[in-house]
């Protein structure tokens, strides 16, 4: 029995108040269907309407295929989550490689600039110290690792306290160091650390 979309009316209970959409199906037998939908749904569409009672007519009739079909539907939706979250968890390896290659990369273009002869020129060594990550609590430092920390010193007014610096990580290769906050003062008087300067004019 193939059903059609006949009509749609509102239903009222005894105080006036809309309480249903009522829809009618039909068939090209004469055979009237009257489903009764929530009163919300009068503004919708025919097609939506139609698609909707035949939902209820579904679900009122068979109601655990329609339980069955509900559960494909959700274990569908369940695989189409798992590829995507497979996708994107695909994509953030890809991105943290593509991290990894370009810090990998500043690092060299770093040192490079650090070793230059002569110091590098002030404005230059800003643009790089600014680029330069800070100490980091708790991080295990190597020989050779370098950041950028406020001057501690006020001794040079060419070079005033506070202005970020370069600091260079000095010790034996197979020492290490794990800053617990200690003031870099302390670190510079133990020789820990020493500091890379510009080419001051």
């Amino acid at each position: 029995m193939k059903l059609e979309y006949g009509t749609k009316s509102q239903e009222f209970d005894a105080s006036g108040t809309a309480s249903a959409t009522k829809v009618t199906l039909v068939n090209s037998n004469g055979a009237i269907v009257p489903i009764l939908l929530p009163a919300d749904k009068i503004g919708l569409s025919n097609t939506e309407l139609f698609a909707l009672a035949l939902e209820a007519l579904y679900q009122e009739n068979f109601p655990s295929r329609a339980e069955t079909e509900k559960f494909n539907k959700v274990d569908e939706q369940l695989k189409q989550n798992k590829e995507m979250a497979t996708k994107v968890e695909q994509a953030a390896v890809e991105n943290k490689e593509n991290l990894d290659t370009v810090s990998s990369i500043t690092e060299v273009l770093i040192a490079l600039a650090i070793s230059q002869n002569g110091g590098m020129p002030t404005h230059a060594y800003n643009k790089v110290a600014g680029f330069i990550k800070p100490l980091v609590k708790s991080t295990r430092y190597a020989n050779g690792d370098i950041v950028a920390m406020p001057y501690p010193f006020d001794t040079n007014p060419k070079w005033p306290s506070g202005t970020k610096t370069i600091f260079k990580f000095q010790m034996q290769a197979t020492e290490g160091y794990t800053w617990k906050e200690q003031s870099l003062s302390d670190m510079l008087q133990q020789g820990v650390l020493t500091v890379v300067m510009p080419r001051i004019d």
